[in-house]
């Protein structure tokens, strides 16, 4: 998958990266970081031009600790706790660590720069990576990460989609994942019905789930109805935010095929087709009523959740089938954007060079390290099974295994050179990947806007509102365009698009 990705990904790499082009360094002395030369050799009769020696390494200390904040990947329940044991055992550092729940996260960091209490290391998305960037919030890794033996470990596409005026502010913990459509296979089969190619049998599909299908209580799922990724069928190339189209920056909410998705959710609802809690719903949420059996439509991430929601599902439901299927004709399957590891700028360069070298370098050195943060720790999320890697059951679920941590194996950004390690994936993983690996499409990181700095919490409030009114059926979809009409002129969305595209 990762030729194919890293494709796409360099299509869009230079048009992001010229177009934030206003984004400010995280530190105007990241570049002590080189490693150090030591001054010219002494002229001698036979050489009087000068010369140098061979240049000292320059020396990094490890540092005591390292504050890390999370919203995804290892918990408590299974086993965070003996990770970090694990990680300070191997390292002597200890991690500060602290997992914050995802739908609160941001909001989080937010509150903690606000209190000047930030992590020193912790992930940005696609969309908060230019904004913190050009904040001075987040530390320029450039310097750092070319003096280092990950630069040339990893295909030269991945530095740069995530470039910022040609500097690097974060370090991606493993590829792009994409979104695909899981169906009850099961049910399917049942009902003597193919995976629907087009919007019309899927709908139908829905239908005859929720009729003929007596333990279907939901159609489809979803968390919440403002993501194009999680709603492929309805939104069919509509965009919910800002997107690029021909080279040009445009507000989708405004065209007129988001008002056509507006009017296939708002349809569908009605219908009884939809969750009726989707407007509230989160990720957990709709996990859990997949793994109850009680969906029959839930579009999520491909590859390791691929396994993952089949084996929690059929734990629960004997014989049932999660299908990944091909996106119907009039579908788009996508890629979310490019993010990573950032560190604080309020960091000295002196530990800013300790936590890069001795936390981000190891988590892709190819072999311990790595092992650690993709796998875990031996004897808890795994065992040695010839030169596999074997997950053992789920701390927290002993129905499901552990087969990732902080990154997923198949996922990662810099080869794994051990060769005694190795992942086997299962089918339903391999089927997922191979549906969005061709036909999953890559979104372009929002570029700068110091308008839309200033107005995206009202804007973003705003347009959800609408967009939940019209979908429950509260607001009719002329009303919704009327009224979005009127909040993008009184928040001056033009000037936006203008500062977007560059003029």
């Amino acid at each position: 998958m990762k030729n194919k990705v890293t494709k796409k990904l360099l299509a869009v790499a230079l048009a992001s990266a010229m177009a934030m082009g206003t984004a400010a360094c995280g530190s105007e002395d990241a570049g002590n970081s080189t490693p150090a030369s030591s001054s010219a050799a002494a002229s001698s009769e036979a050489a009087p031009a000068a010369s140098s020696e061979a240049p000292v390494e320059k020396t990094v200390e490890k540092p005591d600790t390292i504050s890390w904040w999370t919203h995804d990947g290892l918990n408590e329940e299974n086993g965070s706790e003996q990770w970090f044991a694990e990680f300070e055992e191997k390292t002597g550092i200890h991690l500060d660590h602290q997992f914050i729940p995802n739908n609160e996260y941001y909001d989080k960091l937010k509150l903690a720069f606000a209190s000047d209490e930030v992590p020193e290391v912790f992930d940005l998305n696609g969309a908060n990576l230019a904004l913190y960037a050009s904040q001075g919030a987040i530390y320029d890794l450039t310097d750092l990460l070319k003096a280092s033996d990950l630069y040339d470990k990893v295909d030269p596409a991945i530095w740069e989609a995530i470039s910022i005026d040609g500097k690097i502010y974060a370090i991606p913990k493993e590829m792009p994942s994409a979104a695909v459509t899981y169906v009850r296979g099961d049910w399917l089969e049942k009902l003597g019905m193919q995976p629907p190619t087009n919007y019309d049998e899927f709908l139908d599909m829905i239908r005859r789930f929720k009729a003929e299908i007596p333990e279907c209580e939901i159609g489809l799922t979803a968390p919440g109805v403002k993501s194009e990724m999680n709603l492929p069928e309805f939104y069919q190339g509509a965009h919910y935010g800002f997107t690029k189209v021909n080279g040009e920056w445009i507000d989708g909410f405004a065209q007129d095929n988001m008002a056509e998705a507006m009017q296939r959710m708002q349809d569908a609802y009605k219908e009884g087709l939809l969750d009726m809690e989707i407007i509230t719903n989160t990720t957990s949420t709709c996990r859990d009523a997949w793994y109850e059996g009680k969906v029959g439509v839930f579009n999520y991430w491909s590859g390791k959740w691929g396994g993952t929601l089949q084996e929690r599902l059929e734990a629960n439901n004997e014989g049932a089938v999660a299908l990944a299927i091909e996106p119907i004709a009039e579908a788009d399957y996508l890629f979310a954007t490019l993010g990573g590891l950032c560190i604080s700028s309020k960091v000295s360069d002196e530990k800013a060079e300790q936590i890069f070298k001795y936390f981000i370098e190891y988590m892709h050195d190819g072999g311990e390290g790595q092992v650690l943060f993709q796998s875990g720790v031996e004897g808890v999320h795994w065992e040695q099974d010839g030169n596999n890697v074997k997950p053992l059951p789920n701390l927290a679920d002993p129905s499901a295994v552990t087969v990732s941590v902080w990154i997923t194996p198949w996922l990662a950004i810099s080869p794994l050179e051990v060769t005694d390690k190795n992942t086997e994936t299962s089918d339903a993983v391999k089927k997922s990947l191979a549906i969005t690996d061709a036909a999953a499409q890559q979104v372009a990181v929002t570029p700068v806007s110091n308008t839309l700095n200033k107005i995206t919490s009202d804007l973003e409030l705003e347009k959800a509102d609408i967009l939940a009114k019209v979908v429950m059926g509260e607001m009719t979809v002329e009303d919704g365009v009327a009224a979005y009409k009127e909040v993008a002129e009184e928040l001056n969305v033009e000037q936006v698009l203008k500062e977007l595209n560059g003029n």
